[in-house]
C-alpha cells in the first residue's frame, strides 16, 4: 500500500525536528523526569495525609507524639459535697448456696463441732469441720476468696456473734466462706 508524500517524509538536516522525528534527549531530561515524578509523589502523599487528618483526626505517627500533646484535664471543683458517691460497706447477707468449711484453730475439743452447729441451726450450708493447720488462733477468722462473697462473711459473723470478717485468697477461694474457730469461740462449748 503506498501513501502519498507529506511534510514527515523529508527530514530536516537540523535537530530540529517535528512530529515523530524528535531530536535525541538531553543530559538533563532523565533528571528532570525523575524530580517530577518524586514531586507528584511528596505532593499526593501530603494531600492524603492532609485529608485524612481533616476527616478524622486520628491519624497518628506514634503514640509518643499523643502523650506528649494530651492536653491535660481536670475536674471542676464541685460545691456540693453530696454528688459524690462514697463507696458502701457489704451488708450482711446470707446465702444458703455458699459452702461453709469450719476449721477448728484453737486446739479446743469439739470447737469446730460446736460452730457448725450454730452455722447449721441459722440455716448456713456447712460442708467439711476438721481442723486447721495451726492450734493458736485467738480469734475467729471469718475468710472468703473475693469481695463479692464479703457480704456472706459479714452475715456468719453475725450468726457466730463474734470473729472477723476478711478477704483472703491463701484460705479461702471465691464462692467459698472458711470460719477459723479462734479461742473466743469457747463460749459454744457452754463451759
Amino acid at each position: 500500500m503506498k501513501y502519498p508524500k507529506d511534510r514527515f517524509d523529508d527530514f530536516p538536516a537540523s535537530l530540529k525536528r517535528r512530529g515523530a522525528h524528535r531530536a535525541p534527549r538531553g543530559r538533563g531530561s532523565k533528571f528532570a523526569s525523575w524530580l517530577i515524578a518524586a514531586a507528584s509523589f511528596v505532593l499526593l502523599v501530603g494531600i492524603g495525609i492532609g485529608v485524612m487528618m481533616l476527616i478524622d483526626r486520628q491519624v497518628q505517627f506514634s503514640s509518643n507524639i499523643a502523650e506528649e500533646t494530651a492536653p491535660e484535664t481536670t475536674a471542676p471543683a464541685t460545691a456540693d459535697p453530696e454528688s459524690t458517691p462514697t463507696p458502701t460497706a457489704p451488708e450482711a447477707t446470707q446465702d444458703p448456696d455458699i459452702s461453709v468449711t469450719v476449721l477448728n484453730g484453737a486446739g479446743i475439743g469439739g470447737l469446730a463441732g460446736a460452730t457448725s452447729d450454730v452455722l447449721v441451726a441459722d440455716s448456713w450450708n456447712v460442708g467439711t469441720v476438721t481442723d486447721a493447720d495451726s492450734s493458736d488462733y485467738a480469734t475467729t477468722i471469718v475468710a472468703v476468696g473475693s469481695e463479692e462473697d464479703m457480704g456472706a462473711a459479714l452475715g456468719v459473723v453475725e450468726s457466730l456473734g463474734f470473729g472477723e470478717a476478711q478477704v483472703d485468697a491463701e484460705i479461702a477461694e471465691p464462692g467459698e466462706i472458711v470460719v477459723i474457730a479462734g479461742a473466743d469461740a469457747e463460749e459454744l462449748l457452754g463451759g
